[in-house]
Parts: structure tokens; sequence; C-alpha cells
């Protein structure tokens, strides 16, 4: 099986199993998560509504208490002749903003003297009988009634009374009334209705079981002051499934949840409760769009792990394959070049191991090349040494001897002079190819290549001087201290800067700059001569390769061989002004 092949199957059954693990176990959990949470959020709504219904009427209640015991309500004993406490009464009205639709006092003959609303005044209040009574702080308030007038109950009242005491005598003087708009009741379940998700109803039932307050909907089914819901409790203080007798409520089972009151700070205990209630299908109806949710998740996961494992797979495998054709191609010496590969770090560690062997087996068939080469060079340089040096020496020891003839023409001295110069050449030709083919094992010792560079700058000063050249130095590396040969370097500088100086014209320029770097030394030197040929890159360090007239060919040889000696390279590349560059890398420290 390939190995794409195999790495698809087995990432796509591992992600699917986790996914579909992962989505099956997050659904259900939610499930019923969700469950649990809607019975307890409709308890908790119910519970935090019944607190704000109690705290509102103990307020309104407190109100009417501490209102009844002011010192200008006594006014009421003398019929309140300024109006000072119809003044009072109606100051509280609009300061409470419709918390109470009017607010009145009443004679022991039940008769009005004070009121807010002036229409009220000498009217005789009848009173009712006493629904509620509920304790406050300090004494008792009573609740008289409820006024609903028909739908849709604007004009709604709860009728609150607190009798007021003789402050100067015992007994009462008269009853503070308060009519209190059942609006604000309705509001409040309004509000609480609309802010809860879906469909929710609310119901405030009294003792008896009536409903005396409703949300919106529930209103307009004409449902308050009737016992519909008397029969809604809940079993062990738990969420209850019922179902609506009155279809044109809701035709579904109802999630229910239930409070009831318990008064404010122990007071105004009026054993009123509230039920909230939802439709069960739309009280489900997250979990209905979570399963759809899910299996789209599911499908979409199944989707997304196969093109996940395909992607892997062929982020892995095609690598592998384009590096092992490259590995073919290079095999038949098809391909010399690194190739792009681009993958795992692994993968990418291999390609720059591959790399690296590549680099070196080059290094080592370029070593082997000119190693071929110079064994030439030695064959040859034997052959001369033993076939020239002797004829050479004697030629050259008699052309001494010639001129030291006093009967030589001039002539004659100046042919003799030609035979002694050619043979110093020929003998440093020869001398030449015994170096290279023998050169000269380096002595390795700690040297500042900056000063072995000045050193040869210094050497051929009085050169470049005759041609007007500069040589710059731009000496900028911070580790010039390395482990080398300072003969075989200053002949490598020699063999450079001398090629330099005889090809750029007078007036030129030399430029010479090194760095470093924590592994390697580097030096670069270029000049704005007429330049190397392309072409001629690759045999410029082959023996005997030369096209300036007169050369050998051999310095850039025994150049590249100094240099590999101390296992660094020279390359070859054209200077900013057109000239050549030759860079120098050599290791800062010898294996």
């Amino acid at each position: 099986m390939q190995i794409r092949r195999m790495l698809l199957i087995s990432f796509f059954v591992l992600l699917s199993t986790v996914a579909l693990s992962l989505t099956a176990l997050a659904f259900f959990t939610s499930k019923a998560m969700l469950e649990e949470e809607i019975g307890r959020n409709l308890t908790s709504n119910a519970a935090m509504l019944m607190e704000q219904v109690d705290m509102l009427m103990f307020e309104r209640l407190q109100n009417l208490h501490s209102w009844s015991h002011l010192d200008i309500i006594q006014e009421g004993r003398i019929n309140d002749v300024d109006k000072r406490l119809s003044q009072f009464l109606t100051d509280v009205a609009v300061g409470y903003k419709g918390m109470y639709r009017k607010l009145f006092y009443v004679d022991e003959q039940q008769r009005v003297i004070s009121t807010s609303a002036p229409e009220l005044m000498g009217l005789v209040h009848y009173a009712t009988a006493n629904w509620i009574k509920a304790k406050v702080p300090n004494g008792e308030v009573f609740i008289e009634d409820l006024q609903f007038p028909p739908p849709p109950y604007r004009e709604a009242n709860l009728v609150i009374r607190a009798p007021v005491h003789n402050s100067y005598s015992t007994g009462d003087i008269g009853q503070l009334y308060g009519l209190f708009d059942m609006q604000q009741l309705f509001s409040l379940l309004d509000k609480a209705s609309n802010s809860s998700s879906g469909d929710r109803y609310i119901v405030l039932l009294d003792a008896e079981g009536r409903a005396i307050a409703t949300s919106a909907s529930l209103r307009k089914q004409k449902l308050l002051l009737k016992t519909t819901f008397a029969d809604w409790k809940p079993e062990n203080g738990k969420a209850l499934f019922v179902h609506e007798i009155d279809p044109a409520i809701t035709a579904t089972p109802v999630l229910v949840g239930y409070a009831r009151s318990s008064g404010y700070l122990n007071y105004v205990q009026m054993g009123w409760s509230i039920l909230v209630f939802q439709s069960k299908d739309k009280a489900f109806l997250p979990i209905s769009t979570l399963s759809v949710l899910g299996s789209v998740v599911i499908v979409l996961t199944l989707l997304l792990a196969f093109f996940t494992s395909h992607w892997i797979s062929g982020r892995i495998a095609k690598p592998l394959l384009q590096l092992t054709q490259w590995v073919e191609q290079v095999r038949h010496f098809e391909k010399q070049t690194l190739p792009q590969v681009n993958g795992t770090v692994e993968v990418i560690a291999l390609e720059a191991a591959f790399g690296k062997m590549l680099e070196e087996l080059e290094r080592s068939r370029e070593q082997v090349i000119q190693a071929s080469k110079l064994a030439v060079i030695g064959e040859m340089a034997a052959i001369m040494a033993h076939e020239v040096r002797t004829p050479l020496g004697i030629l050259s020891t008699s052309a001494q001897m010639l001129k030291r003839e006093p009967s030589l023409s001039p002539a004659g001295q100046e042919m003799t002079q030609f035979i002694l110069d050619e043979s110093v050449r020929l003998r440093r030709l020869v001398t030449t190819l015994l170096e290279c083919a023998r050169p000269k094992e380096p002595h390795m010792l700690l040297h500042n290549v900056h000063d072995i560079v000045r050193h040869t700058v210094e050497l051929l000063a009085v050169q470049a001087a005759d041609k007007h050249l500069c040589i710059e130095q731009q000496l900028y590396a911070q580790n010039p201290v390395i482990v080398c040969d300072n003969e075989l370097l200053t002949q490598v500088f020699l063999n450079l800067l001398h090629n330099a100086i005889q090809i750029v014209p007078n007036g030129g320029l030399v430029r010479i700059r090194s760095s470093s770097s924590a592994q390697q030394f580097s030096i670069e030197i270029a000049d704005n001569g007429p330049g190397i040929a392309v072409e001629d890159y690759r045999h410029l360090f082959d023996p005997f390769f030369t096209k300036r007239e007169g050369g050998v060919g051999l310095g850039l040889t025994v150049t590249k061989q100094i240099l590999l000696a101390h296992q660094g390279n020279i390359f070859v590349k054209q200077s900013e002004w057109g000239g050549a560059c030759f860079t120098l890398d050599l290791p800062i420290t010898q294996e």
C-alpha cells in the first residue's frame, strides 16, 4: 500500500472517530443540561418576580402607614381648613409618578375631607370588608378590595387603607386611603415576559387561587379574577408538566415554574404566589435546533476530516516523492541543484542532509579531478626536473662564461643575456610545477589574517604605485585570528593581488574586504579590471589555463590547492564595477 493512501485512511479514521465521539457527547450533554436549565430558569424567574412583587407591595403599604403617622395628617381633625393636607396628598401623588392613582383622607363619618383628586371632595366613601390584613413595621395596613373595570383593565386599582390615630387622645380620627394603580404590577409582569426567551406566560395568584395580575397575553384571554390556575401546584418544589385545559392559551403541555410569597423582611405576608409557564415545544425549541445543528456539524466534521486527512497525507507523502525523484535524477547525474521541497521539519532536514551530501560529493569529485590533473603535472614535473634542469644548468653556466669574454660583440652580449633570462624563467616554471605536484605540508598555527593581508600589500606596494593603483583595505572581520599556515596564505594573497595589479588598468582600484562569523572567516578581493568571462569560470582553477599573455596558468591552481589544504574554498564572480571578485572562505579552526 502506498504511504499516502495508508496515511489518508489512518488520519480519516482517527479524525472521524474523535469528531463523532465528541459531537455526540456534546449533543447529549447539552440536551440534558438544557432541559435542566429550562426548569431551573423558570423556577428562578418565578422566585425573582415574587420577590419583586413582595417588595413593591411592601413599599406601597409602608408608604400609607408612614404617611398616616405624620403630623400633617392631624389636619383632618379640623377638616383641613387651610387645605394643607390636600396639598400634601397632591404632592405625594405627583411625586410617586403614577404609583397611586388617588390619595384621600376620610373622617369618622367616611366623608372625604382631603384628597389629591378634587372631584372626590365631600363625597362619602363606603368602606368594604377587609380583604387582606398586612402587618408592617409598627402597625397594620389593610387591603379592602380590587377594583377591576372591564377589559383592557386600564383603570384597575388596589384599595389600600391605613388607620389614622389621634395624636392627642386615643382612638382613630379617620382613615388614609391610597388607590394603587395595578398597571404597575401588569407592567412588571409584561416586562418579565417580554425579556424571557420564547413565549412565556406569567400569572399572579392570591390566596384563593384567583388570577389578580397576568402578563399581557393572558389579560387578553379575560382570565383576571378567575380560578383557572388554582390547581397548578408544584410537586417537591420542582418544575411541573401540565396540560392546559383551554386550547386558546396553548394546545401543548407546558413547563411551569412556581414561587410562593414569603413576604418582605417577614412583613406583608399576603399568601400570594406566581406561576411562570411556557409551552413545552417552544421551551425545547433550542434542543430541536441543536439536533439539526448537530447533524450539520457531524456532516461538516466528516468532510473536514476527509479533506484534512487528504491534505496532511499529501503534505507528508508529496515531499518524500519529490525527494525520491530528485535522488534518482542525482544518481543519473541529471540534476545537481537542491530540490525545492516544502514539507515538515523532518522532510526539510532530510532535504538539507541530501543537499549537504551532494555538496560534499561535488567537492569530492572536484578534488578527485584536481588530484588527477595534479598527478599529470607531477609526472610532467618529474620528467622536466630530470630532463630539463641539467641541460638548463649547462646552458646557464655556458652563457655566464660566454658573457665574460672581452671580445664578445654587443649583439652577442644581448643574446647571452636573453639566454640567461629565459633560463631563469624555465627554472622558475619547473619549480612551480614541482610545488604544484608536491605541495608543501601546511604548518598550522594561530595567525591574524589581517596582518598577513597588510604584509602582502606592503610587498606589492611598489608595483601598485608604478600603475597608480589604489588598494583599499576594508578589514572589518571581528575575529581575524584563525588556524592557518602563514607562508601559504601569503602566497595565496600574493597570487591574487599580483594578478589584479597586472590586469587592472592604470589608476584602477583593488578592494580587500573581510568578514567573519562564529565558524568561518571570509575575505573578498575585487577589482575594476576587464573581468573574467562567465564561460571561463569553470576552467579558471585548471592547470595551465590562462588568458594572459606570458602567463603559465598555475597560480590559481596552486591557490585553490592551498585553500583546500586549509579545508577552505575559493569562488569567483563579477565585482560591482564589472571586474573580477574572488571570495575566500576559511574555517576558524582546523579539524
